[in-house]
């Protein structure tokens, strides 16, 4: 046989053996669970399995090995077809596969799934991208980040990460010079209750009580249960006289908000504190406060106390006027007989 028919004999042959290579790893790759989508040096597509068309709903494998659609087109189409949920999807798409060597990034889907990406270089400046489903893993993470800041009964902050937030913002206020107050809250003969109602009756008392503190609260104040029936109200940006109306606002909604099938009204003593100069970080806050609170208790409960205090007598600041305050004084039952 000449020479140069042999030639194109074997380069039909390693052709041959080439294209069966191919297909061989395309059928490997087509049962691979994750989405794979590889692209050429000008993006390209040249290969997709059918994971990825299951995730993306457009450009099934034979629309890909045919057409060999643009990537910025099939990220176009994948939005059209609501796929994604992203602000600029396309423009921050193109610019990640780009770049070439950007960290894996999460993508959240419109039908709730959330992918995680992972880019990865290929010769002759191609890409692969790598879709994986993940969604179960960050939700467990989502709850094991809830279990981690919440308080279970109340749905609002929990101690730990309510301290950990209140570090950062005593920090913010002393870098910028500004007023942060602080109140400590406790629901009066709180043991009274327990005894007498029932433990059911105590908690209902504490979710009740959260539930009025969250509608007192600003966006970025932070509430958290840190007791038993102790609850913790941090005011960024907030000076003492509007702290003191604050919690006054609280203890009158407490007081004219019994709870339901039961026959005394729970109120709340109150401690208010406000940062000044004199204090090394948060925890002093929340000592005087507490002190405050202490003194409240002490000089008859249902009151709020300052901690800023100028005489002997405790201050009790309302932002209810005089007719206000005798409603809710007159809406109580009458007092239990029992410390809290």
């Amino acid at each position: 046989m000449p020479g140069p028919e042999l030639d194109a004999v074997k380069l039909r042959a390693e052709l041959g053996a080439a294209r069966q290579e191919l297909e061989t790893l395309y059928a490997a790759l087509d049962n691979v669970r994750s989405g794979l989508l590889i692209l050429d040096g000008e993006l390209h597509a040249r290969y997709c399995n059918p994971a990825l068309h299951d995730m993306f709903k457009v450009h099934d494998a034979e629309e890909i090995r045919n057409g060999r659609p643009f990537y910025g087109d099939m990220l176009r189409a994948a939005a059209n077809a609501a796929a994604v949920n992203l602000e600029d999807y396309v423009e921050r798409r193109l610019a990640w596969v780009a770049s070439g060597d950007a960290p894996a990034t999460d993508l959240n889907m419109s039908s709730g799934a959330v992918l995680r990406c992972q880019l990865a270089k290929l010769p002759n400046g191609g890409r692969m991208l790598i879709y994986s489903d993940v969604t179960d893993i960050v939700r467990v993470a989502q709850e094991m980040e809830q279990l981690a800041t919440i308080d279970g009964m109340t749905g609002i902050y929990n101690r730990r990460h309510f301290l950990t937030m209140a570090d950062h913002e005593w920090d913010r206020a002393r870098r910028h010079g500004r007023p942060l107050s602080f109140l400590m809250i406790d629901i009066d003969y709180f043991k009274t209750i327990n005894d007498r109602f029932g433990h059911d009756i105590g908690d209902r008392a504490i979710v009740h009580v959260a539930q009025l503190a969250a509608g007192c609260k600003r966006s970025f104040d932070l509430l958290a249960r840190i007791g038993g029936e102790e609850f913790a109200l941090l005011l960024p940006d907030t000076e003492i006289a509007q702290a003191e109306a604050i919690a006054e606002r609280l203890r009158c909604d407490v007081a004219m908000s019994p709870l339901a099938e039961v026959p005394h009204s729970a109120t709340v003593s109150i401690g208010v504190a406000t940062s000044d100069d004199t204090m090394a970080g948060v925890s002093d806050l929340m000592r005087l406060a507490d002190q405050a609170l202490y003194a409240a208790k002490r000089t008859g409960r249902n009151r709020v106390t300052s901690g800023i205090v100028t005489t002997d007598a405790p201050a009790l600041v309302g932002d209810c006027d005089q007719d206000i305050d005798e409603q809710c004084q007159s809406s109580l039952k009458p007092a239990f007989n029992a410390g809290t």
